[in-house]
């Protein structure tokens, strides 16, 4: 389906404002969006296309329910924060039939990718502890214990995550859960500017450090589809689940350069393009609103390639309804995702992490 009919969303939460004349900026003098597009923005002008597909999008039907549970689940461990409440709620966009069990299982981790993050992020440079932390929580994908409380409460997901699930789709489970967890270094190593990352490596990166590529895994899951390893790796299969991560990141990256303005924070899309191209934060914006629409082109290529694969590697009409399953869990998280985005992203921030919880979460087990 192509952007067509299309609407903005705007940001409504700022009433500071510098105009500024137009033009290219020395990098040096790195204006922020809220001063670059100015008080009319701040008051109602867009800042992201929204596909049609993405505004007709409908949420689970047991969206209440599982963000109970969830509250519960959070309150019980020591971590609410109405932040990781609201991110949970994303798993309701993006898994629209997960039944209820499943949905809540999905509610916990997305409320754990934000308090996860959010952890690392309070960490700041420290390379060292944000190691540790995730060598803890890898070891546990084979068997080691929980040392800390994250550890503890990956430790709870992990469980449920794997019970009644194929040994294949444990163990590709566990390579994403890795590569999620061993990306957190290298994101937290971007806020040293001799890195210099290009959008090449920051895609790349984020395809772990995003978690999308996991979630469309824990999407075989919601979906009580588990894709056989030869469905799971096919070309064209891949390929859709990376284009998804893709539009994912360029989405999420306009709306969180806002915020990160606002914290002097680089590692988004947005920056890197600024930087790349020495061009304004409006025209980066615009650069990353054309590739969706290239990717989205891309992902529409690629269904109908999927459907001639599927023919010339003889799939069964088994295997061919779990490639199309695959293909739709891709679909779910893309539009899923820029709906929930459209009304979540901008107030990710209006809740800041606590800092009590980040010690809470690195302090070792007692007793």
């Amino acid at each position: 389906m192509p952007y067509v009919n299309r609407t903005r969303v705007s940001r409504h939460d700022h009433d500071r404002h510098t105009e500024v004349p137009e033009g290219k900026r020395e990098r040096s003098v790195m204006t922020s969006p809220s001063q670059e597009i100015g008080h009319d923005a701040m008051n109602g002008e867009q800042i992201l296309e929204v596909h049609e597909a993405a505004r007709s999008w409908q949420p689970n039907q047991h969206a209440a329910e599982a963000l109970e549970h969830t509250v519960e689940w959070l309150t019980r461990f020591q971590v609410h924060t109405p932040r990781a409440e609201r991110y949970a709620t994303l798993s309701a966009w993006v898994y629209p039939l997960a039944p209820l069990p499943e949905l809540e299982v999905a509610y916990d981790i997305s409320a754990f990718f934000r308090i996860y993050d959010d952890f690392t992020d309070d960490l700041g440079a420290d390379i060292g502890r944000i190691n540790a932390i995730s060598a803890e929580l890898t070891g546990i994908l084979y068997g080691r214990p929980a040392k800390s409380q994250m550890g503890l409460i990956f430790n709870d997901l992990w469980t449920r995550q794997i019970i009644s699930s194929p040994d294949e789709w444990v163990a590709r489970a566990s390579e994403h859960w890795e590569w999620y967890f061993n990306t957190q270094a290298t994101y937290a190593a971007m806020r040293d500017p001799r890195l210099e990352t290009t959008v090449e490596e920051y895609l790349e990166l984020r395809l772990g450090n995003g978690a999308v590529p996991l979630c469309l895994v824990l999407g075989e899951k919601m979906n009580y589809t588990y894709l056989q390893p030869n469905i799971h790796h096919c070309t064209q299969l891949r390929l859709l689940r990376k284009l998804a991560s893709d539009i994912i990141v360029y989405c999420n990256d306009v709306y969180s350069s806002v915020r990160d303005a606002e914290k002097d924070d680089t590692r988004n899309l947005v920056t890197i393009i600024r930087n790349q191209d020495d061009c304004t934060w409006p025209e980066a914006v615009a650069r990353c609103e054309q590739e969706m629409r290239a990717i989205d082109q891309s992902i529409r290529t690629m269904r109908q390639r999927l459907d001639v694969a599927c023919e010339t590697l003889r799939f069964t009409d088994a295997e061919r309804t779990q490639a199309q399953m695959g293909a739709k869990i891709a679909d779910d998280w893309n539009w899923g995702y820029q709906a929930w985005a459209a009304a979540n992203e901008l107030l990710m921030d209006t809740d800041p992490p606590r800092e009590e919880i980040a010690r809470l979460l690195t302090s070792p087990r007692r007793g």
